[in-house]
């Protein structure tokens, strides 16, 4: 009985592969985590953190007889920083689920007042900058302009207003809208405002929607947030 040649027995076991019934192997994308194992991540983490929690509060008490609670006020202190940032981590490798809906310009910087506590928000800009239009997820941006917001706004010291520069601009091959954050104080040391996993965050998600953010320098500091229009 003549040997099969390589050709032939590939050629058989191509067409006995062909036969068999399709199998659901759906997960997630090239090179993107997978949602159970993020799941079980952030689960063990959880754990971890319950524990660390739990011997604190353990040691305040007993530390109570003498008196000095500032060793485990550090403690508590380093712990709740550890935890942001895995939690912090974790939404950074997550992947997003988009779902792109037209915004006006106008309307998305009028949704920053209400993270103000007790500072005013002056927008200055076109006269028809307010009209224009995104492309935006309503979750991912209104997440990522809060940190822009909340990183500004440590740097607010005497101000009673965040001041918003809102103008038309041309980056890459994109028509687009600039909103410029601008920090407080003058002179004095440089702040730096892109520093943290936070604005790893928001970066990540303003790229999301083909988008930039970036750091400018000038007499005040500004968080710029770049968005092309949708037309």
């Amino acid at each position: 009985m003549r040997a099969k040649t390589r050709n032939e027995a590939g050629g058989e076991i191509l067409a006995d592969r062909e036969s068999e019934p399709s199998v659901d192997r759906a997960g997630p994308g090239f090179g993107l985590p997978d949602d159970h194992i993020l799941g079980e991540i952030s689960h063990e983490m959880g754990n971890y953190f319950h524990k660390l929690y739990y011997w604190t509060e353990y040691l305040r008490e007993n530390a109570q007889t003498s008196g000095d609670l500032s060793a485990v006020e550090m403690l508590q202190g380093t712990v709740d920083r550890l935890e942001h940032f895995m939690r912090m981590s974790l939404e950074y490798f997550a992947p997003a689920r988009l779902c792109f809906n037209k915004v006006r310009a106008g309307d998305l910087v009028a949704s920053l007042r209400s993270r103000l506590v007790g500072r005013e928000l002056r927008v200055e800009g076109e006269p028809d900058w307010a009209e224009q239009a995104v492309m935006a997820d309503a979750g991912l941006i209104a997440r990522a302009l809060r940190t822009v917001v909340e990183r500004v706004a440590t740097t607010l010291i005497a101000e009673s207003e965040m001041r918003v520069k809102v103008s038309r601009a041309h980056r890459r091959e994109y028509e687009g809208l600039e909103i410029e954050f601008v920090a407080g104080g003058e002179g004095g040391e440089p702040v730096t405002l892109m520093k943290g996993i936070e604005m790893a965050v928001a970066e990540k998600f303003f790229q999301i929607h083909g988008g930039e953010l970036f750091e400018r320098e000038g007499d005040r500091h500004t968080l710029v947030v770049f968005l092309p229009i949708y037309s």
